[in-house]
């Protein structure tokens, strides 16, 4: 076993936390709370009632309580990561969504366009008609005049 891993390093690590850096921030709001009151929290005793404990809790007592914090904080993050992966589901499930009507607005719009278009050439195409016959209307009408005249 490496010095690294070795249980009294683990040991002196939870009985005085502020003493080290390397303490995990999700783990020491628990382990200071066991210092301050001398039991694991939730589990409804007192870990030195039965025995000659001093005020941090048995050094025999902390594997156990990791364990049980490490399981317990594990079912945590597993329930919080599926609920993240839930609703990561249905947001991509929304974006598909919306790139469906995204495409579907682009394609109307695209039509809207191409109506307008067409409907100003058709309105140029028209003024010009109007212009021609105004001009086959004046010609007719000075034609008929002069032959009017003549009668």
């Amino acid at each position: 076993m490496s010095e690294k891993n070795t249980p009294s390093r683990h040991l002196t690590r939870l009985a005085h936390p502020e003493d080290c850096q390397e303490t995990s921030a999700a783990v020491s709001p628990v382990l200071r709370e066991q210092e301050d009151t001398g039991h694991i929290p939730g589990d409804g005793s007192d870990s030195c009632a039965s025995t000659s404990c001093a005020n941090p809790p048995c050094p025999q007592q902390h594997p156990a309580d990791l364990r049980m914090l490490m399981a317990r904080q594990k079912a945590e993050y597993e329930s919080k990561i599926a609920r993240l992966e839930q609703q990561n589901r249905a947001l991509q499930l929304e974006i598909q969504g919306m790139h469906w009507k995204l495409g579907q607005q682009r394609k109307w719009y695209r039509l809207v366009e191409m109506k307008m278009r067409n409907a100003e050439r058709a309105k140029e195409d028209a003024e010009r008609r109007n212009e021609m016959l105004q001009k086959e209307m004046e010609e007719f009408f000075e034609t008929f005049g002069e032959m009017n005249r003549w009668k």
